[in-house]
């Protein structure tokens, strides 16, 4: 969630649609099940209110939940008090753990929160970093051909024009304040993953309402 560069502002902004995001989104990422078999130690980075932690700790692994909000971590205690699960205030861009820490790594709805493609492949030589030898890990992004923002296209393809990348967008949360993502081609997903040192094992679209997908899913390794 809020672990990007530029951190600060998303960081305050999910805090304050922190009792929202909780109320709003509480169904598990159908793409977690990716991760289900693994055993060993496992990050939720940018974990939000914790469903994706709860799965994964249901999964059987020990799980670290991060966020730079602490608003979300807040609400993700209250969820998940009666489960073991350690929770880290951080930065997707400067991860306080040791190399090769993580049998697994769920990085889920996260890296289009990164501005910047320079950024984008910092955060996931973090990733790499932290990950261990043969450990897994999981990476969703937004779909820049999700219907919802076909009558926003001139703004996304004209972002060049004001210095930013094609896909870059900010999407409103009602009145408090607005978030920025970069909407991603599977091409593009694909090779930000294995130009970070990963081995892809599948990748896909994941629809979750309309015809197209609205996330593109990678399942890498760390070789």
């Amino acid at each position: 969630m809020g672990v990007f560069s530029g951190a600060r502002e998303i960081g305050e902004l999910y805090d304050r649609i922190a009792d929202d995001f909780a109320i709003t989104r509480r169904r598990v990422w159908p793409s977690i099940l990716e991760l289900k078999g693994g055993s060993g130690v496992a990050i939720d980075l940018g974990c939000g209110t914790g469903r994706n932690a709860a799965a994964l700790a249901a999964f059987g692994y020990y799980v670290v939940a991060a966020d730079l909000s602490i608003g979300m971590l807040r609400s993700l205690r209250k969820k998940l008090a009666q489960q073991e699960v350690a929770v880290v205030r951080c930065d997707a861009l400067h991860l306080p753990f040791r190399e090769g820490s993580f049998d697994a790594v769920a990085l889920v709805a996260v890296i289009h929160h990164i501005r910047g493609k320079g950024n984008r492949l910092r955060g996931m030589a973090e990733v790499r970093r932290v990950t261990k030898c043969g450990g897994r890990v999981l990476i969703t992004a937004w779909s820049i051909l999700q219907t919802r923002f076909l009558k926003r296209g001139i703004d996304i393809i004209s972002s060049p024009l004001r210095g930013e990348e094609i896909g870059d967008l900010i999407v409103p949360w009602g009145k408090k304040g607005g978030r920025f993502y970069h909407l991603f081609t599977k091409r593009e997903l694909e090779k930000t993953v294995s130009g970070s040192g990963f081995k892809i094992i599948k990748s896909y679209g994941e629809r979750i309402r309309g015809r197209l997908p609205e996330n593109w899913v990678v399942l890498a390794e760390k070789v």
